[in-house]
């Protein structure tokens, strides 16, 4: 049976009790909280699936990279036929030297041979001339023949022959080449790492937006719903007064046109959660999940730390930052391998036989040695290379500090507009309180007869507007957060902005 991975389970665990507390929040719809639905992006986005798919292969790259320094062997397998077979004719040879033993077979003198009598060496250990130059013409004559005798053309190696051999091949200094591929590897690695943080943080942001727009739209429709209320009471109100001969028709009218009005309104609003329910159930990449919910409200901080905090922590973390200083370390090794192509390269290699039909015994069975390369001149492509690199390292410097000062300014601007709408919040909660207070005296002086249905509508549209900007203000808020913290390096921590005793949310 297949085990179940932990975190696999304890995700089913949390949508599933997500999904029975929604039975008595929302009939229809499954409650998701924030972190849920950050760990089911998380896990089913094919974007992050894809970029944790490419770390897997630049860590292959390094375990690749680092076999280079390993020796290389391989079997070879060859099979030649040539025109015609390799021989050495010696005949010159003997030619030349048989005429030698004949003239000393028959004319040399010699003395001084050894007794080869051991019952009379002791007496005789060397035999008399005559005897020494009978032996040594004999044997010449007899070497004589035998060299005469022998073929001086041979074939060393036939026509058509097969051979199996194992060769190796191992580096021991290739001037920095095979150290700058390791580093270079590990580095991809560190700058893939860093691509799908900035991948993580873009679709954290994306979550944000649709997540909390969610929230939103759903909150909408709650206002433009009192709203019809609101509009239906008014208008039967208003029959009521013109059926009392209080109020012109054409107040009647209005009241009717105003609720027609808030009718189609919510209508717009519902449709307009479905389709934000489509665009966050896409970013979490899930078909379990149809009608979502979300647990979390829109929320405001009371304050932020410092700007400087911030701008520190961005230029240390920012992946994207990273990426470029990961970028410009590929330059520098990149370099330190252009100056050492000056060097020469070193490798041991060896071959032996395994296996043969017909190959030349005259062939040694192994061989084993070590051999250089060192190019001297290679049309001046070394030293232009040299001088291009060297431009790149200054082309990725001055990337990293419009990067660097880019990152600063639009961080600064991201800290001022979170401030702004932490001041607006503040602000629409003074107006929101006149408003309720000028709809309600609105009311009733219309109940009154002392103020016209247009009086009301305007009243309970301001009202409206009012409340809605302030849910627009902490939407607006919540998302300007996320780009904040994206920007900055750290967008695993939106999750502790978003409560706490800093943390003030919106009440549905």
């Amino acid at each position: 049976m297949k085990s179940t991975h932990p975190k696999k389970l304890m995700l089913s665990l949390m949508v599933f009790f997500a999904m029975g507390l929604s039975a008595f929040a929302q009939p229809g719809g499954q409650l998701l909280s924030f972190s849920q639905a950050m760990q089911i992006m998380l896990e089913q986005n094919p974007a992050l699936l894809r970029q944790k798919e490419e770390i897997r292969q630049k860590e292959y790259e390094i375990k690749s990279k680092k076999g280079l320094r390993l020796p290389r062997v391989s079997l070879n397998a060859t099979a030649m036929a040539m025109s015609d077979p390799l021989h050495l004719d010696l005949t010159p040879v003997s030619e030349a030297i048989t005429p030698l033993y004949q003239t000393l077979g028959s004319y040399g003198v010699f003395s001084g041979v050894a007794n080869p009598d051991p019952s009379t060496s002791a007496l005789l250990p060397v035999l008399g001339d005559d005897m020494s130059t009978a032996i040594v013409r004999q044997q010449l004559l007899e070497a004589g023949e035998a060299i005469e005798a022998h073929d001086w053309n041979e074939v060393i190696q036939e026509k058509n022959f097969a051979l199996l051999t194992a060769s190796f091949a191992m580096p021991i200094y290739a001037g920095s080449k095979i150290n700058g591929a390791n580093q270079a590897a590990e580095v991809n690695l560190s700058i893939c790492e860093e691509e799908l943080r900035h991948t993580e943080g873009l679709l954290l942001t994306e979550l944000v937006t649709r997540y909390y727009g969610l929230a939103l739209g759903i909150q909408v429709v709650e206002l433009r719903e009192e709203m019809q209320k609101s509009m239906a009471t008014h208008f039967n109100d208003a029959q009521k007064l013109f059926d009392n001969g209080m109020i012109a028709k054409v107040e009647l009218l209005h009241a009717k046109v105003a609720r027609s009005e808030a009718e189609r309104e919510v209508k717009e609003a519902r449709r307009n959660v479905e389709i934000l329910r489509t665009g966050l159930k896409a970013t979490l990449a899930s078909d379990s999940l149809t009608q979502i919910v979300p647990a979390n409200n829109l929320f405001i901080n009371n304050e932020l730390n410092g700007l400087s905090t911030w701008i520190t922590k961005a230029k240390n973390l920012n992946p994207q930052l990273k990426q470029i200083q990961g970028k410009k370390e590929l330059v520098e090794i990149k370099h330190k391998v252009e100056k050492n192509e000056y060097l020469p390269t070193v490798a041991a290699m060896g071959n032996y036989n395994l296996a043969d039909k017909d190959f030349s015994p005259y062939m040694p069975d192994w061989q084993l040695g070590i051999g250089m390369k060192w190019t001297l001149f290679e049309g001046m492509s070394r030293k232009n290379n040299l001088k291009a690199s060297e431009t790149l390292h200054k082309q990725v410097e001055f990337a990293e500090q419009k990067a660097g000062n880019d990152l600063e300014a639009y961080l600064v601007k991201l800290y001022h507009e979170l401030q702004m709408q932490i001041e607006q919040k503040t602000e629409l909660e003074t107006t929101l309180e006149l408003a309720n207070e000028y709809r309600n005296s609105t009311q009733k002086a219309f109940n009154e007869g002392f103020a016209t249905s247009t009086n009301v509508v305007e009243a309970n549209t301001k009202v409206l507007q009012v409340r809605t900007k302030r849910l627009s203000v902490l939407y607006n808020y919540d998302v300007a957060l996320a780009h904040f913290l994206q920007t900055a390096g750290v967008p695993e921590q939106y999750i502790n902005f978003a409560a706490g005793e800093n943390t003030t949310t919106e009440k549905q």
